[in-house]
């Protein structure tokens, strides 16, 4: 059972790793010298860097395209297995990028809200943002090999891991459609991982010193712990997600860390568009559907093309997208 999950990373070369590792590590490295002083990001600045990841991660999809062209690679779908070569890979490596985007939207939007828990929204305090943001997406990305190596070992190793993993994709629809129609803003200051460290650490409830730690723990400090522990709740919910579309273990943590280390950029210009895109969220628990769908057809051999799975989940966004432009929030109507 578990010999198919272990095949499936040792068709990862040393090649492999190095030919996504090395340019990663060297974006990421300039990113954070050029980001260092931690001041405000403009829209401007932040639309730039936005554009950087993309087109990084489009670079990269050419190696990803090259190396299974020339060596295609078994994936396991279910009980059968078939070859997944270049384009079929790129299909796959394209949908599981667009698919963190997606699913990074709630949980950027979820970041707002502990910064202004925090009262680091406020004009004074915003440029402390950035630094916090830096360490949460480093997290994130550590957080995501993991539970997303563990996903695809658990998928690879049995096709009813699948529908374990489908039912926890439905529960977080069920919590999105739930919090859809509260407009009760959660007070993150209370929250449980913020209680726990200030049980166990000495406290200093001032942030002017910018730092950290400064005669204990400041409420940076306790903001950047806050944002870690939702990233661990984040990057669990996402990870059956990503599974649900890609198998391959590579193509899935790859697509992934990309899309995350990105991340940073896409949050200012998500603060400035939030009130534009009020049927995004709608879009995304309809592509959650559809996903969980796909995983239960996995579980029993059934699948789709990569290429339809990726027109799928572009054609619902981009209506969420359009929807949101040509339709004013229903929410906005009714306060009127």
């Amino acid at each position: 059972m578990f010999e198919n999950s272990l095949n499936a990373f040792r068709a990862i070369t040393t090649l492999d790793v190095l030919a996504f590792l090395v340019p990663f590590v060297v974006a990421v490295a300039i990113d954070l010298l050029t980001h260092k002083k931690g001041q405000k990001i403009t829209m401007g600045n932040a639309l730039k860097w936005s554009l950087i990841w993309v087109a990084c991660a489009a670079v990269f999809s050419g190696y990803v395209w090259w190396t299974f062209e020339n060596n295609p690679r078994q994936e396991q779908f279910g009980g059968m297995v078939r070859m997944l070569d270049g384009s079929g890979a790129i299909s796959l490596y394209a949908t599981g990028y667009v698919l963190e985007k997606a699913l990074a939207l709630d949980n950027l939007f979820a970041f707002y809200l502990i910064f202004k828990s925090f009262g680091l929204t406020l004009d004074k305090n915003q440029h402390y943002q950035h630094r916090i943001l830096y360490w949460g997406i480093l997290g994130a990305i550590v957080f995501r090999v993991f539970f997303l190596g563990l996903g695809a070992f658990m998928a690879n190793a049995s096709p009813y891991v699948l529908i374990a993993f489908a039912l926890i994709v439905l529960w977080t629809v069920w919590k999105m459609w739930k919090s859809s129609g509260h407009a009760v803003e959660v007070n993150y200051t209370n929250h449980w991982s913020v209680n726990l460290m200030r049980r166990v650490m000495k406290t200093n409830p001032s942030i002017e010193s910018g730092r950290f730690f400064s005669h204990g723990v400041t409420p940076l400090f306790l903001c950047l712990f806050c944002i870690e522990v939702c990233d661990v709740v984040f990057a669990f919910d996402s990870m059956p997600v990503i599974v649900a579309v890609v198998r391959d273990p590579y193509l899935m943590i790859t697509s992934s860390l990309w899309a995350t280390a990105g991340l940073r950029s896409l949050y200012f210009l998500l603060v400035a568009a939030q009130s534009r895109l009020w049927a995004l969220d709608k879009a995304i628990m309809i592509l959650l559907i559809f996903v969980s769908f796909k995983l239960i057809a996995s579980a029993f051999g059934y699948h789709l093309d990569p290429g339809v799975s990726v027109s799928i989940v572009a054609f619902i966004l981009t209506a969420g997208v359009i929807m949101s432009m040509a339709v004013p929030d229903p929410k906005i109507l009714k306060e009127d």
